[in-house]
């Protein structure tokens, strides 16, 4: 077995090429998660910071705004665990037993303890809620992803602008938005970047998430190194009677009105939106426990929480050196077009935004695909069946875990509850739980014919036999991909689009479903000793109670975002 290495990554392994394993390392699964939850949407935080004081309110909003964020995705991580099949029957390992059958247990854990997961965020609700629920989260997954992919492109064709104005001359007192020459521009960059939405999982495309993050990093030290210039009064950057006499208020502690708080906060919150790709990297994730789930959340939340500090504090800054004395919405609109350092920095965002598009396309192409393997269509002429050879070789595999973490007894542990339940500190228990496996020392079934029946539906927990071809993968990628990336082509303005969806949408995704999702599904777990009214009952007290709290608190903030979003795309004079 390969050992942790110091950083808590596993050592990679040399079989890239099994799809069905967890091939996962915390620093792959750090940058999937930061190239899902850092965009161009980090170019709004200037605005958010300038709108609600960038010397107090601000900082400490984007603060709480990150703890929230961290703890619904461990929440929704959870209750992923729960909502699969062994943690819904309350099965657990009988310690008394049979010593042969907990050994063949044990061995049987081992093994399947490495298998990619199948959890996803549409079966969890659908656990939690009821089979209504599955249809609900499917379509907000899929749109939230869907309206995210048109807006990235209408910002791409944004960022593309200057490069394509000075080789094809717009119409004359045409300003921004789309023309023919820009359009094409984007539609070309959408073409070559296609081939990465039709990968299968998310792991494949850690040295992407790797070059984006660079990219956005580049962005933001630009945008750090024009405002600390306009603060200082060098580089050339004009400061006109206008800006000068709003001086006073590039550096404010609070909000000027109540107005532009509401305006702001939902700025924050879509900033920490990664949650539809949290479930698909932790079914990719290496000996997921929760030491291991815990750090790759921690250390993808916070370091994205530094940028955004440093982007939104010093691009607030810069409203010294506008007219208006304020900012936009995309800090980067208020840079001179012919600047070469922002030059430089649109390139980045291109680039940045170019390579988070898989990062948004995957998501709603397997819900979709998922939804096309459950008609008679798709288990007709899509999946394939898997063989009694396939099954005996998935059985049987003897494949180390990539795991020595001195657990009992060898065992892959969850200890995913040491939060809630304080003296079980190692759960043994695998986050991959199949039915009708013989898991937990029961044998296989003899008759083949039935094994193979019953292994059909599970086909893709196990491994083996995909239910999903390429074909579809592919086709469904890119009907999501083009489609979206045509109606950009129309679209004048996403700001109303960002409203609605970043109030309403997002709000509900990220938070409200996890939280209510691990309140039904935990309430449904049994443990030793969770009654017996010590620490570790009062844990677990707790951990509920800080998910009622976070939904009391984002179900009327969704509803009055949602209506000053309406209010600001309709009825607004502004």
């Amino acid at each position: 077995m390969e050992a942790f290495r110091r950083d808590g990554d596993v050592g990679s392994t040399d079989n890239e090429g099994n799809e069905n394993k967890r091939q996962g390392t915390i620093s792959s699964a750090r940058f999937n998660l930061l190239s899902s939850m850092v965009g161009g949407g980090s170019l709004s935080l200037p605005l958010a910071f300038h709108q609600t004081g960038n010397l107090l309110v601000a900082p400490i909003l984007l603060l709480v705004t990150s703890v929230l964020a961290q703890q619904s995705i461990i929440f929704l991580v959870k209750a992923g665990v729960y909502s699969t099949p062994r943690w819904q029957q309350g099965a657990s390992r009988d310690n008394e037993g049979d010593s042969t059958a907990a050994s063949g247990s044990r061995q049987n854990n081992d093994l399947i303890s490495n298998k990619k997961g199948n959890v996803s965020y549409e079966n969890m609700a659908s656990q939690a809620f009821g089979p209504r629920a599955r249809i609900f989260s499917s379509s907000l997954v899929c749109a939230c992803c869907f309206f995210a992919t048109i807006g990235y492109s209408v910002l791409l064709r944004d960022m593309l602008e200057p490069i394509v104005d000075s080789i094809v001359t717009p119409p004359e007192g045409m300003g921004g938005g789309p023309t023919l020459a820009r359009n094409a521009a984007m539609i070309i960059v959408v073409l070559c970047i296609s081939p990465l939405t039709t990968w299968k999982n998310l792991t494949a495309l850690r040295n992407v998430g790797a070059a984006s993050m660079a990219s956005v990093l580049t962005v933001g030290l630009c945008v750090a190194y024009r405002s600390i210039e306009c603060q200082l009064g060098v580089g050339g950057i004009h400061q006109d009677d206008e800006g000068d006499s709003e001086d006073s208020g590039s550096m404010q502690a609070f909000p000027l009105s109540t107005k532009e708080l509401l305006d702001a906060v939902p700025l924050f919150i879509s900033s920490f939106i990664c949650h539809f790709n949290v479930l698909p990297i932790h079914n990719e994730l290496m000996c997921p426990t929760s030491d291991r789930v815990r750090q790759w959340v921690r250390t993808s939340i916070w370091p994205a929480t530094l940028f955004y500090y440093v982007i939104g504090f010093t691009g607030s800054l810069y409203a010294k050196c506008t007219p208006s004395g304020s900012v936009q919405g995309n800090i980067l609109l208020d840079f001179d077009e012919d600047d070469p350092l922002l030059l430089l920095g649109r390139l980045c965002l291109a680039i940045t935004i170019t390579l988070a598009f898989p990062m948004l396309v995957i998501p709603a192409r397997d819900i979709l695909v998922r939804s096309i393997m459950g008609t008679q269509f798709g288990r007709r002429f899509l999946s394939s069946k898997p063989n009694n050879q396939q099954i005996a070789a998935t059985y049987n595999d003897t494949t180390d875990i990539p795991c020595d973490i001195a657990m009992p007894d060898g065992l892959t542990t969850i200890e995913f509850e040491s939060m809630e339940i304080s003296q079980i500190r190692n759960i043994e228990e695998p986050l991959l739980a199949l039915e009708s496996l013989g898991v937990g020392g029961a044998p296989p079934p003899e008759d083949d014919d039935e094994f193979v029946d019953n292994m059909s539906a599970s086909s893709k927990q196990l491994g083996c036999g995909d239910t999903d071809s390429k074909a579809a993968r592919t086709s469904v990628a890119l009907v999501v991909f083009w489609s979206a990336a045509a109606l950009a082509c129309s679209v004048q303005s996403i700001d109303v689009v960002w409203d609605l969806v970043g109030s309403s949408f997002s709000i509900m995704l990220a938070f409200l479903i996890p939280c209510g999702a691990y309140l039904k599904l935990a309430r449904r777990k049994r443990f030793d000793g969770i009654h017996d009214g010590g620490m570790g009952f009062r844990w677990w007290m707790l951990s509920r109670a800080v998910a009622w709290i976070m939904i009391l608190v984002f179900a009327p903030l969704m509803v009055i975002s949602t209506g000053n979003a309406v209010y600001n795309s309709f009825f607004s004079k502004k």
